[in-house]
């Protein structure tokens, strides 16, 4: 990524020693988050909650998760679109591999999931994952505590249920450019189901991620950067103030691309607070339920046989 590309992302600083709120560092931080959702739906953090040593050992453990037989690796089932085992694969070439931990916040599930693919045990992966997501969802209320106070909504009111009623997924993906040597182009522009995203990675570049002027700019990766992406959650309870962020991965390395996406999801359902609707912001959406929208995707994109950029409008948009 050249100069001018890095000139394009909003990089800010969440040093966990800087942001006490009230602060200037922490107003500015919260202003600037606003102004970077509401502009392109995306944003850098620059966080140092993850060690460089949990973050080795994370990918260390990916790899060893990776080696593991495919007749292991489907066992990572669940009903809900996009949170289990999912492959792509051309010419017989298998190009990409995710797996997830859902409610990975909950040592338990990190647990079972150890132990659908260890039956022995893998307490050192299990830990790993744990405490990466611990820390993942600091960020992500960060960034909710950050809207919410930007946007004048009564913390107490709503911030501490949005916060019970969250659920995290953690998916582990791993990435490669097509066996003729060719770039990866098969992972196709998209936004995200969830309430907001995480994305973090190791050293091998791939992630596009759209801007404010419809350009395509490449992300540099560093293991303190972690870019925050608005999903149709958010969308919805912003009242359209803040547009799902459009981002893809273009494969053209030869070294494999391992990945972590971390999502949260609403367990209940999600409507606009009062405060964001007014005469020039009319409602825009019903209020709906997180896994119902996921249940309608997949339903939709079956039936149809493609995605919808109007995917939330069909679902739950007010009819004019």
């Amino acid at each position: 990524m050249d100069s001018q590309e890095e000139q394009c992302l909003p990089i800010l600083d969440f040093s966990r020693d800087k942001l006490a709120p009230g602060t200037s560092h922490w107003i500015a931080t919260r202003d600037n988050v606003r102004k970077a959702m509401e502009e392109q739906g995306w944003f850098v953090a620059e966080f140092n909650g993850v060690s460089s040593n949990l973050r080795d050992n994370l990918l260390a453990g990916m790899k060893e998760m990776y080696d593991l037989p495919y007749e292991v690796k489907i066992k990572n089932e669940n009903h809900k679109a996009s949170h289990g085992y999912m492959s792509m694969v051309v010419d017989d070439y298998k190009i990409h591999e995710s797996l997830g931990i859902d409610y990975a916040t909950e040592l338990q599930s990190c647990k079972d999931f150890s132990k659908l693919l260890w039956p022995q045990g893998n307490n050192p992966f299990c830990e790993t994952t744990h405490m990466y997501a611990m820390a993942l969802a600091e960020l992500d209320k960060t960034v909710m505590r950050m809207l919410y106070e930007s946007y004048g909504i009564d913390e107490k009111k709503h911030s501490e249920n949005h916060s019970e009623s969250t659920r995290y997924l953690l998916r582990l993906l791993s990435y490669r450019r097509q066996q003729n040597g060719e770039a990866n182009t098969g992972f196709v522009s998209h936004t995200d189901k969830s309430f907001m995203s995480i994305l973090h990675q190791n050293h091998v570049a791939g992630l596009k991620l759209k801007t404010m002027t419809d350009q395509w700019v490449g992300f540099n990766p560093s293991p303190t950067r972690f870019v925050v992406l608005s999903g149709m959650g958010l969308t919805a309870w912003s009242n359209d103030r803040i547009k799902p962020c459009y981002h893809k991965v273009v494969m053209s390395e030869d070294e494999i691309r391992y990945s972590l996406g971390f999502f949260s999801f609403h367990k209940g359902t999600i409507f606009t607070p009062e405060e964001l609707v007014d005469d020039q912001n009319p409602l825009r959406y019903n209020p709906f339920e997180h896994d119902g929208l996921l249940r309608f995707y997949e339903t939709y994109i079956n039936s149809m046989k493609k995605s919808s950029e109007d995917l939330l409008q069909i679902y739950c948009g007010v009819k004019p």
